[in-house]
């Protein structure tokens, strides 16, 4: 696969630009982009300190799994 596409590496693309591209280049930006981030996650807790769903968010558990 030819990088051309993906340079500059800090190019932003935008949401529609990405959408044109094929599945393995729009992949290669994704894991590019992964391992920009990734030490940011591993060092500030900000980022990973904070519960997704609070105890009325999930009803998966219930008898009924209708949302309330």
């Amino acid at each position: 696969m030819s990088t051309t596409l993906l340079e500059p590496k800090t190019r932003e693309w935008s949401a529609a630009e990405l959408r044109l591209l094929p599945l393995e280049v729009r992949e290669e930006i994704l894991a590019r982009a992964a391992e920009l981030a990734l030490e940011d996650y591993r060092s500030d807790p900000e980022l990973t300190a904070f519960v997704a769903f609070g105890e009325e968010d999930l009803y998966g558990n219930s008898a009924n799994a209708e949302p309330g």
